[in-house]
C-alpha cells in the first residue's frame, strides 16, 4: 500500500506542476482562460505518469515529440467534432482503433500508440466544453507546448524522487513478450481494434441521437471499457465495474458541486485530491478508480460551466449506454477468448520467472527481473478476475466447476511468494532443475495438447521446494489450456493433481 501511495504522490506532484505551468502559459503568453490549457495539462500529466519508465533515451525523445504533436492535434480534432461531427468522429475512430492495431509492431510502437487515447480524451473535453468552437490554430500551438511541459514534468519529478528516496520513480513495466507464432484467423490485436472501431461508431451515433450536445459521455465510457480488457470475461466484469463506478462518481460530483463553487479554488483542489485517490485505488478496485475518474471529469465540466446537478440523469444514461455498447460489441464481434488471453499472459509470466532465475544464475541483481515478474503476474491476475468470481459462486452453491485456463493462472500466481523468498536467498545448485522445469512448462503452454515430459526432481528445502510445488500444481492445470479436451470438473474442495511424477 505504501508503494502505491508513493507512486501516486510522485504522479500528483508532476500533475500539479504541469497544471500550474499551463495556467501561466494561458495567462501570460496566450491570453486564454486558465481552464483552456490547464485541464488538458492535468489529463496529459496524469496519463503519462502511469506509463512505466526505463525506456532508452531515443524512445523518450520520440515520446515527447509525439505527445506534443498529439496534444496540438487534439485541439483541431475537438474543433472538428464540435462543428463537423461526422468528420471529427471518423478521424477519432480511426486514430483510436489504429493505436490498438499497431501494437503488433513491437514495444516501441506500442508505447507511442499508448499516447493516442489521452490526446483523444483531451479532444472530447475540448469538443464538449465550448473551447472546440475557438479558432484552432493559436490554441493548437500552445497546447503542443503544454503537452511537452507535462512530459518534462513527469520525467523530472520521477528523477528527483529517485534521487531523494532511492526508489524507482515509476511503477515497474513488463518486459515485452516474444511474439508467438502466427495462428490462423485474426490476431487478438486486430480483433480488439475492430471491436473498438465498432463500439466507438455506435457510441458516437447513439450519443448524438439520444443525448445531443452531451454525447461525449457515451463515447468516453465506450472507449474506456473497450480499451483495457483482454477476453470476454474481463470485458464483462469491467463493464459492470465501469457502470457502477460511473454512477457513484456522477453522484459524488453532484454532491460536491452542491456545496462547493465549481469555478473556485476549492473545486480545483478537490479534482487533484480525487485523482490522487483514484490513482492509488486502481490496483485494488477498478470500480473505485472509475468512480474517481468520473468524478474528476464531472468537476472538469463543471469548471467549464456545465452543472452536474442538472445533467445528472443524462450523464448516468450516457455512461451506462457506452459501457453496454462496449460489452455487447466485445462479446459478439470477433471476441477474444478468455482462454487465449490467459494463455498469452501465462507465457509472459513464465518468461519473466525465467529472467529471475537467469539473473540469479549469472550473479546479477534480480531487482529489475523481479519487478517485471510482478508486472506480468499482475496482468495475469487481471485476466482471471471473472473466473475467481465464478469459482467463488460455485463453491458457495456447493456445485462443481469446470477446470478452465484461469485455474492454471491461479496456480501460477501461487509462485509469487516463493519467487520473492527465493530472490532474497542465496543461489543454490538445485535452481538449475527449477529453471529446467520452467522451460518445460513454457513449451507446454505453447502446445498444451501435447504430453508433458516428466519434470525434474523437486527441491527439498525452502523456498525452492515451495516454488517447485507451485509449479507442479500449475502443471496439473495445463490440460485445461487445450482447445479440445474431455470435460473435467473440480469440486469445491478438490485439489488439482500433477499429471506427471514428482520423482
Amino acid at each position: 500500500m505504501l508503494t502505491k501511495v508513493y507512486y501516486s504522490t510522485v504522479a500528483m506532484v508532476a500533475v500539479l506542476g504541469s497544471f500550474f505551468t499551463a495556467v501561466e502559459i494561458a495567462r501570460l503568453a496566450a491570453g486564454y482562460p486558465a481552464a483552456v490549457l490547464g485541464v488538458p495539462a492535468v489529463i496529459f500529466a496524469f496519463t503519462v505518469s502511469r506509463r512505466p519508465g526505463g525506456e532508452p533515451v531515443p524512445q523518450k525523445v520520440m515520446a515527447a515529440a509525439a505527445l506534443s504533436v498529439l496534444a496540438g492535434a487534439s485541439v483541431w480534432l475537438g474543433s472538428q467534432m464540435a462543428v463537423h461531427p461526422v468528420i471529427g468522429g471518423a478521424v477519432f475512430v480511426v486514430l483510436m482503433a489504429g493505436s490498438i492495431w499497431t501494437r503488433r509492431f513491437g514495444a516501441a510502437v506500442t508505447r507511442l500508440g499508448a499516447l493516442v487515447p489521452l490526446a483523444l480524451i483531451a479532444a472530447l473535453l475540448s469538443a464538449g466544453s465550448g473551447t472546440g468552437h475557438m479558432a484552432w490554430w493559436p490554441v493548437c500551438g500552445w497546447m503542443a507546448l503544454v503537452g511537452f511541459s507535462a512530459f518534462v514534468w513527469v520525467r523530472v519529478v520521477r528523477r528527483v524522487a529517485e534521487k531523494l528516496t532511492g526508489l524507482p520513480g515509476s511503477p515497474p513495466g513488463q518486459a515485452p513478450a516474444k511474439r508467438s507464432a502466427q495462428r490462423a484467423g485474426l490476431s487478438p490485436r486486430t480483433r480488439m481494434a475492430l471491436q473498438m472501431a465498432v463500439a466507438l461508431t455506435a457510441a458516437f451515433s447513439l450519443g448524438h441521437l439520444m443525448f445531443g450536445e452531451h454525447w461525449q459521455w457515451c463515447v468516453i465510457s465506450a472507449m474506456v471499457v473497450s480499451l483495457g480488457p483482454v477476453g470476454r470475461g474481463d470485458l464483462a466484469l469491467k463493464g459492470v465495474e465501469r457502470g457502477l463506478g460511473a454512477m457513484a462518481g456522477t453522484l459524488v460530483a453532484a454532491l460536491i458541486a452542491a456545496v462547493a463553487d465549481p469555478h473556485g479554488t476549492t473545486s480545483i483542489v478537490l479534482i487533484f485530491v480525487v485523482l490522487a485517490v483514484a490513482s492509488t485505488l486502481r490496483a485494488y478496485n477498478y470500480a473505485c478508480y472509475a468512480a474517481g475518474i468520473t468524478t474528476a471529469l464531472s468537476l472538469f465540466y463543471g469548471y467549464f460551466g456545465q452543472s452536474p446537478q442538472h445533467l445528472l440523469l443524462i450523464r448516468l444514461q450516457a455512461l451506462v449506454l457506452g459501457a453496454v455498447l462496449a460489452v455487447v460489441v466485445g462479446w459478439f464481434l470477433v471476441p477474444v477468448r478468455t482462454g487465449d488471453a490467459v494463455r498469452a499472459r501465462l507465457g509472459a509470466t513464465l518468461g519473466a520467472l525465467t529472467s529471475v532465475l537467469d539473473a540469479r544464475r549469472d550473479g546479477a541483481s534480480t531487482a529489475k527481473a523481479l519487478a517485471a515478474f510482478d508486472a506480468a503476474a499482475a496482468n495475469l491476475k487481471a485476466s482471471t478476475r471473472s473466473h475467481r468470481l465464478y469459482r467463488t459462486a460455485t463453491r458457495r452453491l456447493g456445485t462443481a466447476h469446470r477446470i478452465t485456463p484461469a485455474d492454471a493462472g491461479e496456480a501460477l500466481l501461487a509462485t509469487r511468494g516463493p519467487v520473492h523468498a527465493l530472490a532474497a536467498s542465496e543461489p543454490g545448485p538445485c535452481e538449475r532443475a527449477t529453471t529446467e522445469t520452467v522451460g518445460l512448462l513454457r513449451r507446454a503452454v505453447s502446445a498444451p495438447a501435447d504430453p508433458l515430459p516428466e519434470l525434474p526432481e523437486p527441491a527439498q528445502t525452502a523456498p525452492l521446494a515451495e516454488l517447485d510445488a507451485a509449479l507442479r500444481q500449475f502443471a496439473a492445470a495445463l490440460p485445461s489450456l487445450a482447445r479440445r479436451r474431455p470435460p473435467e470438473v473440480a469440486g469445491s474442495g478438490e485439489a488439482l493433481q500433477p499429471p506427471v511424477s514428482a520423482a
